[in-house]
């Protein structure tokens, strides 16, 4: 299988909107309470949970309707492309979210 431009390009826009994604996530559960100085009893962990778990789902599937309302217009083979980089996205940054990478 032959990598084609449309292809990359599709990746690329799906791995940057998976770091927006993520920023936007981060961004939101601090603005919410959930900073690295949070009360983190029940209520402050439901929020945490909350914002974290709520926003990074909405992130996920306007991405992913991007991607897919994208895939047409970056050329044939964008799809692929766009479909791998969402994959591969979403599994590095459940990994991040989740502890990985030494945070």
């Amino acid at each position: 299988m032959k990598i084609t431009r449309p292809m990359a390009t599709g990746a690329v826009v799906a791995l940057a909107g998976h770091g927006l994604a993520v920023g936007v996530t981060i961004a939101l559960a601090i603005a919410a309470g959930a900073g690295p100085n949070a009360d983190l009893d029940a209520g402050g962990r439901f929020t945490a949970l909350f914002f974290g778990v709520f926003t990074y789902g909405i992130a996920q599937l306007v991405l992913l309707g991007s991607c897919i309302a994208l895939s047409g217009r970056l050329g044939d083979g964008s799809s692929s492309g766009l479909v791998a980089g969402w994959v591969l996205g979403l599994a590095a940054s459940l990994f991040y979210l989740c502890g990985g990478f030494g945070v």
